[in-house]
């Protein structure tokens, strides 16, 4: 999985798997967003390509809202 801090309190990550299984790219989004505490996702969508669908990957990107674990100064 990818990670990319928007802001103090949002983020956005992208899970890649291979095959057309959403089920498993939703469990894998599952266990990329576990570091963050109390995410919450703001908007979903899965990224998809002429590549992706020939290479035979599902891709989903979500953008996060979390509670930072250490206070912001």
């Amino acid at each position: 999985s990818q990670r990319m801090a928007l802001t103090h309190t949002q983020a956005l990550v992208t899970v890649t798997v291979r095959g057309n299984d959403l089920g498993r790219a939703s469990e894998s989004l599952r266990q990329a967003l576990l570091p963050y505490s109390d995410a919450r996702i703001i908007a979903l969508t899965q990224k998809t390509n002429w590549m992706s669908s020939l290479m035979g990957t599902t891709a989903i990107l979500a953008a996060i809202e979390y509670t930072p674990t250490t206070p912001v100064a």
